[in-house]
Parts: C-alpha cells; sequence; structure tokens
C-alpha cells in the first residue's frame, strides 16, 4: 500500500469529469483545519435558517475530511489483508467503499490484497466500488452546468405518447426526464449493457414514482429494438464506445416512420486542455460520426450548438 498514491487518486477519482487532474508533486490533501474554520460558519448559517449556505459549508466541510476517512477504512482493510484476517479485511474494505473509496484500479491492483484477488467477495466488493463512482461520475451536480439537461430538453421538445429509447441510460439521467416528458400515454426503453445500472434505474424510478419505462438489458452490439418501434433513439455520452455503421443501422431499422436518432457526444480534445471525459484514443469527430451514419442510410435532420463540451446531432432516414 502506497498512502500518498492512494490519497491522491481517491481524491482524483472523487472529483474526476469536475476538476483538472494534479500530479503527485502540485496536488496537496485539504488542510485538516478546514473543517474546524467552517464548522462555526455552518452552526451560525443553521441556527440562523440559511439553509442554503449551511448545506454548502456542510458539503465543504465533508470534502475536508471524506477522503481521509475513506483512506483510513481502506489502511485497514489493507493491514488485515496483510495479517491474514480475511473476514475482517472483507468488513473494512466494504466500509471504505460504502465511505466513499471508489477506485476499483487501486483496490484491483494493490498487493497487500494478493492473497484475496481471486475470491469472489473481493471481486464483488471492487466491483462495487467501481459502480458506485460511476454513479457519482453520471449524477454528480457539476454535470448540469455542462450538459444542460433543461436545454436539451426544449430542443427535443418530447410529444406526449412518443416512444423513446435511451441507449447507454447509465443513471436514467436522461431516462427520467424523457418519461416525464412523454407521458402516460407515452414508453421510455431504458438500454444498458449493465445490470447494476438498470438495478440502480429501477430503484429511482419507483421513488419517483414513474410507470411509463421499462428496462433492458442488451449486448454490446445490439440495441435489441423491434424494428419501426422508436419515435426517438436517444444516446447520450455513449457512440464513443460504439463507433460502428452496423450498430447506426439497426438503430434506423428500429426508428418508426418520421422517427430520430438523437448523438450527443463529446467533442474531441487533447487531455491538457479537457482532462476528463472520453480517453483520446476513444473521441469521436464529428466527421467520424456523420461518416457512419451518412454508411447507415442517415443523414443530419437538425443540430445544436449551444453545448460546450459536446456536439448535438439529430439524424432521420435518407
Amino acid at each position: 500500500m502506497n498512502t500518498n498514491v492512494a490519497a491522491l487518486l481517491i481524491a482524483v477519482t472523487l472529483l474526476v469529469m469536475t476538476l483538472p487532474v494534479c500530479s503527485q508533486e502540485e496536488w496537496e490533501p485539504p488542510a485538516l483545519s478546514t473543517f474546524e474554520d467552517l464548522k462555526p460558519q455552518f452552526d451560525k448559517a443553521y441556527e440562523a435558517g440559511d439553509y442554503d449556505r449551511a448545506l454548502e459549508l456542510a458539503r465543504e466541510m465533508n470534502e475536508a475530511v471524506e477522503w481521509r476517512h475513506a483512506e483510513t477504512l481502506f489502511n485497514i482493510a489493507c493491514v488485515h489483508a496483510l495479517k491474514g484476517d480475511r473476514i475482517a479485511a472483507f468488513e473494512w474494505l466494504e466500509r471504505a467503499i460504502d465511505a466513499g473509496f471508489w477506485s476499483a484500479q487501486i483496490i484491483m491492483q494493490d498487493e497487500d490484497f494478493a492473497d484475496l484477488r481471486q475470491e469472489p467477495r473481493f471481486r464483488e466488493l471492487a466491483r462495487a466500488a467501481w459502480l458506485k463512482g460511476y454513479i457519482w461520475i453520471l449524477e454528480r451536480d457539476e454535470r448540469d452546468e455542462f450538459q444542460q439537461p433543461d436545454e436539451v430538453m426544449k430542443a427535443l421538445a418530447f410529444k406526449p405518447g412518443e416512444r423513446v429509447a435511451d441507449i447507454g441510460a447509465g443513471t436514467g439521467y436522461f431516462t427520467v426526464r424523457a418519461a416525464r416528458a412523454v407521458g402516460s400515454d407515452g414508453e421510455v426503453l431504458a438500454i444498458d449493457l449493465r445490470q447494476e445500472l438498470l438495478d440502480y434505474i429501477e430503484r429511482r424510478l419507483e421513488l419517483e414514482g414513474i410507470e411509463n419505462v421499462e428496462t433492458r438489458l442488451v449486448e454490446a452490439d445490439d440495441p435489441e429494438l423491434p424494428e419501426g418501434s422508436i419515435d426517438t433513439i436517444l444516446m447520450v455520452d455513449t457512440w464513443h464506445y460504439i463507433r460502428d455503421p452496423e450498430y447506426a443501422r439497426k438503430m434506423k431499422a428500429a426508428l418508426a416512420p418520421g422517427g430520430r436518432l438523437v448523438i450527443i457526444d463529446y467533442r474531441p480534445k487533447p487531455f491538457e486542455e479537457r482532462p476528463w471525459g472520453p480517453p483520446p484514443e476513444q473521441q469521436t469527430s464529428r466527421e467520424e460520426l456523420d461518416g457512419h451514419m451518412t454508411e447507415a442510410g442517415l443523414r443530419v435532420a437538425e443540430e445544436h450548438d449551444f453545448l460546450s463540451e459536446q456536439y448535438f446531432v439529430v439524424y432521420e432516414v435518407k
């Protein structure tokens, strides 16, 4: 276990896609005094009924101590693993993950866990860490700043009764919005490759009382949509994983007459300019995207340029 590297990567995991990633040399952890400095301000705002300010301060207080708490729990798990205390190692590792240690890569690669790596419980915990981190990335408040979901929904202008397929639905960030927009007479299919994410969507739908969404687990090479069944296929931050004209053909076949395929994905940028989002080798240019869609028999029907990091293109059947 390298404590400094672990601490750095925990912080990077928590801030990924939000802040620039610093090198180990230039990164410094939050000062311990930060919590003590903020606590009186929080108490004052809380007592005054200024709950917006109190919440802001409470989040800052949490950020000041959260990574230290998670790292400490992880270190305890490491020591138990080195001592051969398997049950205790798993217990403390689970506590670390629940506290915010979401770097599955560190968990899988740390040599302190070498004797546990092949055990199903260990791999289950590493996957749980990945899932928590991925859900945080998709649902973090900062995403709204560049994704502009309200503006996107306004531009999409879903009609009551529409049939929508959200491919690569993730946590349901747009699934839920689309379900509300199409109303009880409409239908939304939330499609993803990972059952854990679909389970998350199911829980979210239950909590929010939404009943017009069906979740569907599919393979990577096929959205498994019936021919002519969908009015709008929505694919947000997903095409860069696929990049296959044959997949586009399958989406085209699923479109009902007058249907549309909506692609929102990241504009290519060097890591130095945007140290988050898809890695350079996955980034897809508009030229490549349009080429794939043309090959599949689709053409640009509409495009929007208000997103700072992404292109937003609507395609229709030629």
